[in-house]
C-alpha cells in the first residue's frame, strides 16, 4: 500500500461523512507542519471534487484554512496546453482496452459531456496532480463504492489490477476505510474477485 493511503482514507472518510473535526484533525496528522504535505492535501481535495463535487470541496479548504491558517505561497498551477487532446491520453492510459467501449457509450449519452470527462477530470485533474496513478485510482475505486456508482467503481478495478495493483491490496483497502458499510464492502470484493478472475 502506498505509505500516503491510509492518511488519504482517514481525510476522505472524513469528508464522506461531513465531520468537520476529523476532517481537520486527520488534516492536522498528516502535514505535522510541513508546508509541502499541505499542498499534496489541497491536491487530494481537490480530486476529490470528481466525486463529491465543487461545493463540499469549497467548504473543506475553507474549514482546513481557517483552522491551519492559508498557504504560504500560491502553488503554480499546470494546465496542459490543450487538456481535450492530454485528457484522452491520460484516459486511454487508465482505461486501456476499456477505453474506446467506455468513450463510445458516454459519446452516446452525451457527447458534451464526454469532452467535459476528458477535458476536466482527465485532462486537467488527473493531469495534473501529485497524486500516483496507483493513488488516485484506488481512491476512485472506494469512493466509487461509497458513492454507489458500481459500473464506474469496477472500471477502475480493472485500471487498479491493469497497472498493477493486487487483488491483495484493494481488498486491504475496503478493511482501512472508514467510509463503507458492511453491504458495500461485501459487493466490492465479490466485485473485486470478479474482475480479477476476468483477467
Amino acid at each position: 500500500m502506498s505509505q500516503r493511503l491510509p492518511d488519504f482514507f482517514r481525510i476522505v472518510s472524513a469528508l464522506h461523512h461531513g465531520r468537520d473535526e476529523d476532517l481537520v484533525s486527520a488534516s492536522e496528522k498528516f502535514i505535522q507542519g510541513q508546508e509541502s504535505q499541505r499542498e499534496v492535501l489541497q491536491d487530494l481535495l481537490r480530486v476529490c471534487h470528481l466525486f463529491y463535487g465543487f461545493p463540499r470541496i469549497v467548504r473543506a479548504l475553507t474549514l482546513i484554512s481557517q483552522q491551519l491558517g492559508t498557504p504560504s505561497k500560491l502553488s503554480e498551477v499546470c494546465i496542459a496546453e490543450d487538456p481535450l487532446q492530454k485528457g484522452e491520453v491520460v484516459f486511454r492510459e487508465v482505461y486501456g482496452r476499456d477505453a474506446n467501449p467506455v468513450l463510445t457509450h458516454l459519446d452516446r449519452v452525451d457527447p458534451q459531456f464526454r469532452a467535459w470527462v476528458l477535458r476536466h477530470a482527465y485532462g486537467t485533474a488527473f493531469a495534473t496532480t501529485c497524486l500516483s496513478l496507483d493513488e488516485r485510482e484506488r481512491l476512485s475505486v472506494m469512493t466509487l463504492v461509497a458513492t454507489g456508482c458500481w459500473q464506474q467503481a469496477r472500471s477502475h478495478m480493472r485500471a487498479c489490477l491493469r497497472h498493477g495493483v493486487s487483488l491483495e491490496d484493494l481488498l486491504q483497502d475496503l478493511v482501512c476505510v472508514e467510509w463503507l458499510d458492511r453491504e458495500q464492502c461485501d459487493l466490492a470484493t465479490t466485485c473485486l474477485h470478479a474482475e480479477a478472475e476476468l483477467g
